[in-house]
């Protein structure tokens, strides 16, 4: 009996950890990118984040998604910090 539940636990974890959602860097840091854009161009907080909050329902991204995802892809903090970089970047040579 306690080898079947023990399989079943077994079982459980492995399915759900498969079925765990990959993150779609592309999109996120896209959604990262122009979030950046609407705080450096606008100044006034409360405009900007309404702004956000409008873009993540016109990109179908919540809120919490959007902070989940981040701290996930900081789990790799060079490869984050590299693209995080060349992001603010290519922000700042364009403005």
């Amino acid at each position: 009996m306690k080898k079947l539940i023990l399989m079943i636990f077994l079982i459980t974890g492995i399915l759900f950890t498969s079925c765990e959602e990959k993150i779609d860097e592309e999109k996120f840091f896209a959604l990262y990118k122009e979030i950046l854009l609407i705080r450096k161009t606008n100044g006034d907080t409360a405009v900007a984040n309404h702004l956000v909050e409008e873009l993540y329902e016109e990109k179908a991204y919540s809120k919490e998604k959007f902070k989940n995802d981040f701290f996930e892809l900081a789990k790799d903090p060079q490869s984050f910090a590299r693209k995080i970089d060349s992001i603010r970047n290519e922000i700042d040579l364009n403005n």
